[in-house]
């Protein structure tokens, strides 16, 4: 009877890696793209408030 053994490679940070970098990028990409629409229709707008005087 011949055993079959299961070979176990871990990419466990490379994986990580891979799958968080790339979405991380997009979504920064997606949040700024829209931060710069909602600007640009006036819907939200950043202020300075420093009145603190």
């Amino acid at each position: 009877m011949e055993l079959l053994t299961m070979v176990q490679t871990s990419f466990g940070i490379f994986r990580i890696t891979v799958v968080v970098i790339p979405f991380l990028y997009v979504r920064t990409l997606i949040s700024k793209n829209f931060a710069a629409l909602l600007e640009e229709h006036d819907i939200f707008v950043p202020e300075d408030d420093d009145d603190d005087d």
